[in-house]
């Protein structure tokens, strides 16, 4: 009897931290056909902005002057939620300000597996040369 007590407080107390764990997360559901709106060549931070709203994060490479070829000059990065978990969707701007890198990253990956990003052709070629 005492162990089917015990048993019984175990799962009440489990079922209570993920609640309140749940409860607990801010993470914003981010609306799917605003995300496929950010358009790798198109899109402009502005377009972004507009979109999204404030970035979680924002990283400027160019703080020292000038960003390294073929890398971002500033990358924009918002927190999501959806039915599979947490993740958050990655925006690379070029030096014009338009997004040349998209990529929506999981945090728990199953099985570890990757999620593809969209680039630009430029940055494919950089990065995967012929």
């Amino acid at each position: 009897m005492k162990l089917n007590y015990r048993v019984s407080v175990a799962v009440a107390a489990a079922v209570l931290a993920a609640s309140a764990a749940q409860a607990g997360d801010t993470t914003p559901t981010l609306d799917q056909h605003k995300l496929d709106a950010v358009t790798v060549g198109l899109s402009t931070k502005s377009q972004v902005r507009s979109l999204l709203g404030t970035p979680w994060r924002i990283v400027q490479f160019n703080d020292c002057g000038m960003a390294m070829p073929g890398q971002a000059d500033e990358t924009w990065e918002y927190r999501g939620r959806d039915a599979n978990g947490t993740y958050r969707f990655h925006v690379e701007f070029d030096d014009r300000g338009v997004a040349h890198l998209v990529a929506r990253v999981p945090d728990r990956v199953p099985g570890g597996l990757a999620t593809a990003a969209k680039a630009s052709a430029e940055v494919m070629a950089h990065n995967h040369p012929m």
